[in-house]
């Protein structure tokens, strides 16, 4: 593992430990939205990048797609959801790894800089299908609480919109406080 992410995940694993922080999953409601506007049908295969307590992956689980979690801390899933869990960083995912969608919510704000464009290249290796993507635009609140700062990639909807349009051929960008995006 390298020094980065080492690091990152070290951060997230003390991050997970504060309840309000595990009390707080923003893709947990747009869950069901995504299914719908990815066009996903029951059987479809899903990665949840950056799962984080697994409450999103579990509801596609529940609206029939078979999903994997993702996520670089040991010990972000919450008790009792049920999914199948790999625990790896994002800029360096499993070179067999594969899936029709993806859903990484509230995950590319936490992003060093200098690993956005590699987590990007990761996803679009692993995904053959749309992915939706929820991005938060502003600095975050909760990092205070251990003394770190989670948002590392602050950036307006323009400027995600360019750097997932370096990956993708079609992307499609709501939003101003948080950037809602379906790419393919």
């Amino acid at each position: 593992m390298d020094e980065i992410a080492e690091r990152e995940r070290n951060k997230y694993e003390r991050m997970w430990d504060v309840s309000a922080y595990r009390n707080h999953a923003p893709g947990e409601s747009l869950a069901n939205y995504a299914f719908a506007a990815m066009k996903m049908r029951k059987g479809d295969k899903l990665i949840d990048f950056g799962c984080g307590t697994g409450r999103p992956a579990a509801q596609f689980q529940r609206l029939g797609a078979s999903v994997i979690g993702v996520d670089h801390a040991t010990n972000c899933l919450d008790q009792g959801v049920n999914i199948t869990f790999l625990q790896c960083c994002l800029w360096d995912l499993p070179p067999d790894l594969l899936c029709d969608y993806g859903y990484c919510t509230d995950v590319m704000e936490h992003i060093p800089p200098e690993k956005v464009d590699d987590v990007l290249s990761e996803i679009r290796r692993v995904v053959r299908n749309k992915v939706f993507f929820q991005i938060a635009t502003f600095p975050d609140g909760m990092g205070k609480r251990i003394g770190e700062t989670l948002h590392l990639s602050v950036h307006g909807p323009e400027w995600w919109s360019a750097k997932l349009s370096k990956h993708w051929g079609s992307v499609i960008v709501n939003g101003t406080r948080n950037c809602i995006a379906i790419v393919q």
